[in-house]
């Protein structure tokens, strides 16, 4: 079941009496088919329809959604055309949180916006901090030939743009290594789906119901496809992972359905 940006528009533009919207899709996937693990992808703050969190009371949707930010500055959300203040924001990831154990948010930043200032800047630094999220995609801002915000004043040199985005770059990774951190000692479903290597060797790769990546050493032969008990042992040599081992005491391991790797 693929899934990717813009899944808040889902049913924009069928006849008025069917009203589809993203909730009324979740609820007949969850209904209708018996696929194990649905993730959600790229969701717009302001498509979330009213109630939408109590969907993931069930186990089968992950808890985990992206949460596209772009500056944690109002001023710049303006300039933007966002259609959601930072307040706004961060009271649907407290909601989230509060609703959902576990849950994490992840979400994208644009560093240097024409005519962002240095306080600004600090204001998405500061709020980035405080919301704690499980990974970023950061991007300096790039000027695109007929777009509003290529012709406006105030353009960001690139010396500047670039010192942001190190800054924040670094700041995604200490919230990154605290989340992972957060999650070891425990014991939770992994879907395994694939093979890798790094400098500590080969290892199969795979991810936590809330999405954070683990990393299995000596895997058993058929582990890609399968969801495994596994134990988190403590963060990846360089950071990017958890490390993890079968747990001794749950080594079945459900097998992954074709259907439940594409909603991966």
């Amino acid at each position: 079941m693929p899934t990717g940006v813009q899944l808040g528009g889902y049913g924009r533009g069928a006849q008025a009496h069917e009203a589809p919207d993203l909730a009324r899709l979740l609820d007949a996937v969850l209904a209708e088919t018996d696929v194990p693990r649905i993730r959600l992808g790229s969701v717009e703050p302001w498509d979330l329809p009213e109630g939408f969190w109590a969907h993931f009371q069930s186990p089968r949707l992950m808890p985990h959604v992206h949460l596209p930010l772009q500056s944690g500055s109002d001023a710049v959300l303006k300039r933007m055309a966002r259609r959601c203040k930072s307040g706004d924001f961060a009271q649907l990831v407290a909601a989230a949180r509060g609703a959902v154990p576990d849950f994490q948010v992840s979400t994208d930043i644009i560093a240097g916006f024409p005519g962002e200032t240095e306080a600004e800047w600090q204001q998405t630094m500061d709020f980035v901090a405080a919301t704690g999220f499980s990974h970023l995609h950061i991007f300096p801002y790039s000027p695109r030939a007929g777009t509003r915000a290529a012709a406006m004043a105030d353009q960001v040199p690139e010396p500047v743009k670039r010192e942001r985005t190190r800054a924040l770059h670094e700041l995604a990774a200490r919230l990154k290594t605290d989340c992972l951190t957060s999650q070891t000692g425990r014991t939770l479903p992994v879907l395994i789906e694939g093979l890798n290597t790094d400098s500590a060797g080969p290892f199969a790769a795979g991810f936590t119901p809330s999405y954070l990546p683990v990393r299995l050493r000596d895997a058993p032969p058929d582990a890609v496809g399968r969801i495994l008990p596994l134990r988190l042992c403590g963060v990846s040599d360089d950071a990017a992972a958890l490390e993890a081992r079968l747990d001794a005491s749950a080594q079945s391991g459900a097998p992954a359905t074709a259907a439940a790797r594409a909603a991966q």
